[in-house]
């Protein structure tokens, strides 16, 4: 199969053979850990070579194995799929490492239950309520992640390589002087991996952000990429002297020209112990223009034509 991206056509490596060498990463790792436990039962058991007593701790020695191959298997799996699949589908590959990540975490559990209650069913019966509480009470979060992860991927609010704002009460940021004019309580960056847990977000301020999934899926999501046009709205004091119409004919003009695509201004406030009054200025520009630079485009060519307006209004 074949793709074009960018004017340029990649080779796209089938799933069938990116299944296939994941399985095979998975298989020296797994022999490696049957040898572990062979060698362990071979030297205790059999030849007692080490001390008897190390015996009665074979199921944690079956636990430590589990948790060992378990992060190693996953570590592989997510490895060898973003070397061959993320580069072309993004998409498919966070959904499939996901997949993995989540059949091979369920694995290690069940085989983790298995064991205690193979080596005392009787406790772990008897033990069973408080066990289930306590691991309840240490894992919801953890599992509220995994779970929310899988909602994420199956409803698809964003997907990686998407930039994207979300907006969560869970982390605060500093708020505008006007409430009405106020950027989002959010942050915006674009979405690199979604993970078992966390989803990993590269914000614009170039820093790398592992948000949990939960936060995520409580959260509102503004998608940035398929944004039509930017809008910013910034605020200027007038001299009563300069008429509002002439200030937006000239403003806009003169914008139009920078390649802003409209402007409007509105009256907003006035101030009776001052010679002045406040507008609103609101410009939409094109998505090349990030919001600091379309701001700062247009506070710099209304503080010129205010300028230029409050010259000519004394001269008259």
């Amino acid at each position: 199969m074949r793709e074009t991206s960018n004017g340029q056509t990649k080779q796209v490596v089938p799933l069938s053979t990116v299944i296939s060498s994941i399985v095979r990463s998975w298989v020296p790792i797994i022999i490696a850990g049957i040898v572990v436990y062979i060698v362990y039962y071979l030297t205790v058991h059999v030849y007692n070579i080490l001390p008897h007593y190390l015996g009665n701790y074979e199921y944690l020695v079956k636990l430590a194995l589990a948790l060992v191959i378990g992060s190693l298997l996953i570590y592989v799996t997510s490895r060898d799929i973003n070397k061959a699949l993320y580069p072309y589908d993004p998409h498919t590959a966070t959904a499939l490492k996901f997949i993995f990540q989540f059949l091979i975490a369920l694995a290690v559990m069940i085989f983790i239950v298995a064991s205690v209650v193979q080596y005392s069913p009787a406790a772990a019966v008897l033990s069973g309520t408080v066990i289930g509480l306590i691991l309840g009470l240490a894992f919801q979060q953890t599992l509220n992640d995994v779970i929310s992860g899988l909602v994420l991927l199956i409803s698809k609010p964003f997907k990686p390589g998407e930039r994207i704002t979300f907006l969560t009460w869970r982390y605060g940021l500093l708020r505008a002087m006007y409430p009405t004019e106020g950027t989002p309580n959010g942050f915006t960056g674009t979405v690199i991996d979604v993970g078992l847990m966390y989803t990993t977000i590269l914000l614009d301020t170039g820093e790398v952000a592992k948000v949990p999934n939960a936060v995520l899926k409580d959260s509102m999501v503004i998608s940035r990429t398929n944004t039509v046009r930017r809008m910013v709205r910034v605020r200027l004091d007038l001299p009563t002297k300069v008429p509002i119409d002439d200030f937006e004919n000239t403003l806009r003009e003169l914008l139009i020209s920078d390649g802003i695509k409209d402007v409007k201004v509105f009256a907003e406030e006035t101030w009776q112990q001052l010679e002045t009054y406040q507008v609103a200025i609101v410009a939409y520009g094109d998505l090349n223009l990030s919001p600091e630079e379309l701001k700062s485009i247009v506070l710099k060519r209304a503080i010129e034509v205010r300028s230029r307006l409050t010259k000519m209004s004394n001269h008259g």
